[in-house]
């Protein structure tokens, strides 16, 4: 008993419907195909044709002007463009883009571009150029003339530049920016051999004919090559949006005059068809039968099994689509290793190549995948992402994977505009590696002015389109393979130097000095006297600290031998201080240190380092003074105006005298004085020297040159100067009146500021 689920009765039977179907339909359009039926069905029918070919070729050109608006009107880059933003690469380059996506996308357009009045350039899917070297000049020259006119022009010849073969075209223009600005003017092209092989695809040149006229009544189709058979037109229509006129009909000879006279010689041949179909059937079907058979059962040694372990009872056709499923998953998964494989083979080539191997297998693979030429100029630069951290932590994976991914592009592409061409890998997870190669023949400095120029470029990109910042280092040139992983080298021990002879955080391992920087001893020692300095508050801790930093960039040291020194610095600070008060132990303690030493290794260089921590020494100095001067002030001014009161005939006695004696800063001693006795440090020196003077006028023969002497001024003309300035009259006038100096204005005011002053004292 045959089984529903063999597969040859289902082959077999699957045939006899064709078949049935088939002959019937032979035989019975035998006795009703009439002569006049056929001919008003044949005009039916080239009517539907026809129609249906104006309508296809006018959805078509619609859709090409939809889709061409619709993209100029979204896309914020053509009004840009027309605005003026040329100097813009990116405007420009997505304007070429788009033009070329809507070419591509769209097989019956020629060409599109974009004309901009302001200064008479026209933009194309090949670049930019002026309207004077433009080949369709004429053209946009009636369109300027003709703005209103809003439909398809007439069958016409364009050419993008004169030297170009004419391609025959039809052509819509509009004003820019859409949908009523006047800054330019678009035009879309659109090929008429294009078209025509459209609508060849759609007729059936050895029945019928079809003959397309414009509205300047010039041939469109089968146009200038082509030849249309005599016939009679059965079909007139007329596009509207095009202005086409499409005449259609059935050539001579074919208007199906064959079924005018019905003989029974169909029926005859139709019965013998039948017959011989069925003995064919039969034997083709046992025939196709056997590799089926032999394929299912190379399937069926597969004991599929389903989750329980028992055997799949399975018809042939779920078996084999179970088999060419599992068979095309296979498939996929190997194509995948594949690809991962080739992916791996050339990062690993790439490691050996900058890691300085050679071997003739090496060579052999670096030429077939002809990513560097044989000969030239070669050198490698490594770019380091800053802050990696804060990248992941901003960042996630799927974001992190296309921010590097442009960021390679971007360097590949900019080393293009350079004439370098470039292979890059990334080397680490926040690095890419890069080697760059130039022609033969080029010359050293060429190179590296293109490789600085494409490093500064590519660094300003991505920190203002990526929005995170780089650090590039560029190795060494050489000559051949053989010297890039020593350029490898190089561009990494030049990144050791980044604060030093980094150029807007890129390096040239060439700016490496050759003779090394002096020992660590001097840094320590100048490290050393400025934190001493910075606690005697001495304001000179700045011009040690910008020392410091000068011999850093001089001696051209090392990033991590400076953090290091810097580190010591402030650890060194941290002991002197942070236990004088609790404000600075916060600002000392090693949370904020490390804190602060984090940013500092983010620094891009230098400068931006000893602004950062300069910034920080600030605040920890103002936070110490601030402290000083509320802890035992009274005790050292008191101990100050005692000094001051013993030499005060002293011609050296200044705030410059007075810092070294009590190991202060003279700016602070000059506050001590105004917020104890509300008056400067130069007052109250000239106060005590003037009532000595007063005294000595009045109850001495003393000369005024010795007074002078004995208050302190190295001359009595000084001395005269003072005196006259505060008591109205000179030291030989006042000895003449034998003043007393309790009955002139300084002398009171000296007797109530003593008093004063005194009664502080012995608080």
């Amino acid at each position: 008993m045959l089984k529903l689920n063999n597969w040859y009765i289902r082959l077999l039977v699957s045939y006899f419907p064709i078949l049935v179907l088939t002959v019937s339909m032979i035989i019975f359009l035998s006795f009703i195909a009439v002569n006049e039926i056929s001919r008003s069905e044949t005009a039916k029918a080239d009517r539907i044709t026809t129609g249906y070919v104006v309508g296809s070729v006018e959805r078509s050109i619609h859709e090409v002007e939809f889709n061409v608006l619709g993209e100029v009107e979204s896309n914020k880059s053509y009004a840009a463009y027309l605005n003026g933003s040329s100097e813009s690469t990116t405007i420009k380059y997505n304007v070429v883009h788009s033009l070329r996506s809507l070419i591509e996308d769209n097989d019956l357009v020629e060409s599109i571009y974009l004309y901009r009045k302001s200064d008479n350039v026209v933009l194309t899917s090949s670049g930019e150029t002026d309207l004077s070297e433009f080949g369709d000049r004429e053209f946009l020259s009636k369109a300027e003339e003709s703005r209103d006119y809003k439909g398809w022009s007439a069958s016409r010849e364009f050419k993008e530049y004169d030297g170009l073969k004419p391609v025959k075209v039809i052509s819509m223009y509009k004003e820019t920016p859409l949908p009523f600005g006047k800054d330019g003017i678009l035009v879309i092209n659109i090929n008429l051999y294009n078209v025509g092989q459209m609508i060849g695809s759609m007729t059936n040149h050895q029945v019928s004919f079809m003959r397309i006229t414009d509205s300047a009544k010039q041939p469109v189709y089968p146009g200038d090559n082509g030849t249309a058979s005599g016939g009679n037109v059965l079909t007139t229509i007329t596009s509207q949006p095009l202005g086409w006129t499409f005449e259609s009909g059935i050539q001579a000879g074919h208007l199906m005059s064959w079924v005018s006279v019905v003989s029974y010689v169909w029926v005859i041949i139709a019965v013998l068809t039948f017959g011989v179909a069925i003995v064919y059937i039969i034997w083709v079907t046992r025939r196709n039968y056997k590799p089926i058979r032999l394929m299912m059962n190379r399937i069926q040694a597969l004991h599929l099994r389903g989750s329980d372990g028992t055997a799949v009872k399975l018809d042939d056709l779920t078996m084999i689509d179970r088999a060419l499923e599992n068979l095309i998953v296979q498939s996929r998964d190997h194509e995948k290793e594949q690809r991962e494989s080739v992916v791996l083979q050339r990062r690993q080539l790439f490691n050996e190549l900058i890691s300085g191997q050679r071997s003739d297998q090496m060579v052999e693979r670096l030429r077939r995948l002809n990513l560097l030429p044989d000969k030239g100029r070669f050198a490698v630069m490594v770019a380091r992402l800053n802050k990696y951290e804060e990248f992941q932590a901003d960042n996630t994976l799927h974001e992190q994977n296309v921010l590097k991914f442009a960021l390679g592009n971007v360097m590949q592409e900019l080393a293009n505009n350079e004439g370098l061409q470039s292979w890059g890998e990334w080397s680490a997870s926040d690095r890419i590696t890069f080697v760059f190669a130039s022609g033969d023949g080029a010359v050293d400095s060429d190179m590296l002015t293109q490789l600085r120029k494409t490093a500064a470029v590519a660094r300003e990109w991505v920190k203002g389109h990526l929005r995170f910042n780089l650090a590039l280092g560029i190795g060494s040139i050489v000559k051949d393979w053989n010297g890039i992983g020593g350029s490898y080298r190089d561009a990494l021990n030049g990144m050791e130097y980044q604060f030093a002879i980094g150029r807007d955080a890129i390096t040239f391992s060439g700016d490496i000095p050759r003779e090394q920087p002096r020992g660590m001893f001097n840094y320590t020692q100048q490290c050393t006297n400025c934190v001493q300095e910075f606690r005697l508050t001495n304001e000179s801790w700045r011009d040690t600290f910008e020392q410091l930093f000068k011999h850093f960039e001089t001696d051209v040291m090392k990033d991590e031998d400076i953090l290091s020194l810097v580190q010591l610095f402030l650890q060194m600070l941290s002991r002197e201080l942070k236990e004088l008060s609790d404000t600075l132990n916060e600002c000392l303690d090693e949370a904020r240190i490390s804190e602060v030493l984090a940013g500092l290794r983010g620094a891009a260089t230098l400068s931006e380092m000893k602004e950062q921590l300069s910034d920080y020494l600030v605040q920890v100095y103002d936070t110490y003074v601030a402290m000083s001067q509320t802890k035992g002030y009274k005790t050292m001014i008191t101990e100050i105006r005692a000094y001051i009161q013993e030499n005060f005939a002293d011609p050296d006695l200044s705030l410059k005298h007075l810092s070294d004696k009590f190991e202060i800063s003279g700016k602070y001693a000059s506050h001590l004085f105004k917020l104890e006795y509300d008056m400067k440090f130069v007052d109250f020196l000239v106060q005590l020297r003037m009532q000595q003077a007063e005294r000595l006028l009045a109850e001495t023969d003393e000369t005024v040159q010795n007074i002078a002497l004995q208050v302190g001024y190295a001359n009595s003309i000084t001395f005269g100067r003072v005196f006259k300035r505060l008591t109205g009259v000179t030291p030989g006038e006042f000895r003449k009146l034998k003043m007393r100096p309790s009955t002139t204005l300084i002398g009171a005011q000296g007797n109530r500021d003593e008093t004063i002053m005194d009664d502080k004292a012995n608080d």
